[in-house]
């Protein structure tokens, strides 16, 4: 249909229902494009195709669980697995009694212990990044409220006064004489009040109802009638876009950019949540990872100086001065690493503190955080398929891509109408009254007597319609960005599921093995320790291998600790990955973040 037809067949139906003081009901552009109706449709099949694109060959089972294998290790050394445990660094207790920061202040630091659970409330409650997200948020909450507040009443008024002394032409009638029938000077007092209602309509146009009502006294004349006089005036206009900037595409496009991009900072706040939940999790387990070593290194340091302390006392019997040398350096050289494990533990420390931002934890403050939970190895099983369709739907970054291919559509919409000719419907009806009182006026006015009525149509388009092609094309083109972006998104999402979900596999395979090294360090120990006692003089040989040992059994312990915690940080970056982590610690979002706890808090 050509422009000039649809105009004719619009201007009827629009003319009239304006003269009625009706908003027609139109919504979209008598012109739109078909490419435009499929460009605004719902993008919820780019998420099924992702996901069949990225889980097409994946199993939807999860792997068949199999029961713990017991190693030979296992097998061989149970029957002494807990005299072995007690063997070594007991980092279990995580080194309730050790020190745990290096000292910046004569002050002895405050112990304060810490579960995971207080640690993660904390954060959500406290931390500064989710404020800033919230504070995000409320922004473009209320950039949707300026938004659709477009569509509010109008409510003008006015007041004036007008004094005019002005000479004019006068009119002079035969036989009359010189003197001017009408008066030659134009000497008035005018009072003007006005008023007005406009109420901008969704189809892209605007309804307007003004009242003005004026009241004129001539000075020093007796040939005006009525005088003084009330003039009033009350108009009914409509105003309608036919063509560009027709309909609801256009006229609410701002109000639906603003839902947008309110879900979008929302969206934004979920995923700067799951980072700070993920990253605090982790950096718990980072401060168990690195007070367990600390304790390992204590206990190298303590059993390094028995034995030096034995060869002290036996150098005058059959310990030689190399042999004593030795056993001093080596236990001056695991004193480095007690400090070298303090460090990193005040490190990690002050990462934790920084996270939770806890006034009562200050990052300032000389507090030595301990923490209060051990990692836990029980078996996590998930299907890959299971966790891959859970992300494409759950991860923020993959809907906050969606919103942005749902932004760039509505602006395509809006770039498409935008190439039409600029063709607008302008209609009036006005009632006037003149009397000598106010009330009169508005009686005239009410009566109908006197009506006048204006309709037009203003067209113009650019020749050649360069610019608007122009941006029109470069909508097309950011909306292509978008479905690019939101397949990155989605490719991302599903790279980080895979890389958590294979550490998680991984971790928990060495917690099982690193269990088993640990036994079979201790072991080796013990023996060492059984054989110790019946040496009638100690060797060099011998006590370079008991120190070798008890290296490996710090070692293993190490190594130990190091796959529960990997365990469970692969656990938590699953969680953010998929878009679960809040979920999984029991913070429900949509109510106040910050009053929320995790789960048995």
């Amino acid at each position: 249909m050509s422009p000039t037809r649809a105009a004719v067949r619009l201007a009827k139906p629009v003319l009239l229902a304006a003269l009625a003081g009706i908003a027609p009901v139109a919504c979209r552009s008598p012109l739109a494009s078909t490419d435009a109706e499929r460009l605004s449709d719902p993008t919820e099949s780019l998420v099924l195709a992702a996901a069949t694109r990225q889980a097409a060959e994946v199993d939807a089972q999860p792997p068949v669980a199999q029961a713990p294998v017991e190693s030979e290790v296992d097998r061989v050394l149970g029957a002494r697995k807990a005299e072995l445990d007690a063997i070594g660094p007991q980092s279990a207790t995580l080194g309730s009694s050790v020190e745990g920061t290096v000292p910046l202040t004569a002050a002895e630091p405050k112990r304060v212990v810490v579960t995971r659970a207080a640690a993660i409330a904390a954060s959500v409650r406290n931390n500064l990044d989710i404020e800033q997200g919230r504070l995000a948020e409320a922004i473009s909450t209320a950039d949707l409220d300026r938004a659709q507040a477009a569509f509010d009443f109008i409510l003008g008024a006015g007041l004036g006064y007008e004094r005019t002394d002005q000479p004019s032409i006068g009119i002079l009638f035969p036989g009359a004489g010189p003197t001017p029938v009408i008066p030659n000077v134009t000497n008035q007092r005018t009072w003007t009040m006005s008023g007005s209602l406009t109420k901008p309509l969704t189809t892209g146009g605007a309804l307007s109802l003004g009242v003005a009502p004026s009241r004129i006294e001539n000075v020093n004349s007796s040939l005006y009638t009525p005088d003084p006089a009330w003039s009033s005036a009350v108009a009914l206009g409509y105003t309608q876009p036919l063509l560009r900037g027709f309909g609801t595409d256009v006229a609410e496009a701002e109000i639906r950019l603003a839902e947008t991009g309110d879900r979008a900072a929302n969206e934004a706040l979920r995923g700067r949540m799951l980072d700070v939940v993920a990253n605090t999790e982790q950096a718990y387990w980072a401060l168990v990872s690195a007070r367990a070593r600390l304790v390992s290194a204590e206990w190298l340091v303590k059993v390094g100086e028995e034995v030096r302390d034995v060869l002290a006392k036996r150098r005058e019997f059959d310990a030689t001065l190399a042999q004593y040398a030795n056993a001093v350096a080596t236990v001056e050289s695991r004193k480095s690493l007690v400090l070298e494990a303090r460090r990193r533990l005040s490190e990690a420390g002050n990462t934790l503190k920084l996270l939770m931002n806890d006034p009562a934890i200050p990052v300032g403050g000389e507090i030595d955080v301990v923490p209060a939970d051990m990692p836990s190895d029980a078996a996590f099983e998930i299907a890959l398929r299971g966790a891959i369709e859970t992300a494409i739907a759950k991860a923020p970054v993959v809907r906050q891509a969606m919103l942005a291919i749902e932004a760039a559509g509505i602006n395509e919409t809006v770039a498409d109408n935008a190439r039409l000719p600029q063709l607008d419907l302008n209609t009036s009806m006005t009632w006037f009254g003149l009397e000598d009182d106010f009330g009169g006026s508005f009686d005239d006015i009410a009566n109908g007597d006197f009506v006048s009525y204006a309709a037009g149509l203003q067209y113009s388009y650019a020749l050649g319609n360069r610019a608007a092609e122009a941006n029109y094309r470069a909508a097309r083109l950011r909306r292509s960005q978008a479905v690019v972006a939101y397949d990155q998104a989605v490719q991302g999402s599903v790279l980080a599921v895979k890389n958590a979900l294979t550490d998680v596999v991984a971790f928990r395979a060495l917690v099982a093995q690193n269990r088993s090294f640990r036994l079979a360090q201790a072991e080796n120990l013990r023996a060492l320790l059984v054989e110790e006692r019946t040496l009638a003089a100690l060797t060099p040989e011998f006590l370079q291998l008991k120190f070798q040992l008890q290296n490996g059994l710090a070692v293993a312990e190490d190594a130990y600790f190091a796959s529960l915690v990997g365990y469970q940080s692969a656990i938590a970056a699953l969680g953010r990955a998929m878009g679960t982590g809040l979920e999984a610690n029991g913070i429900e979002f949509g109510a106040n973040p910050g009053e929320t706890q995790p789960a048995g808090k």
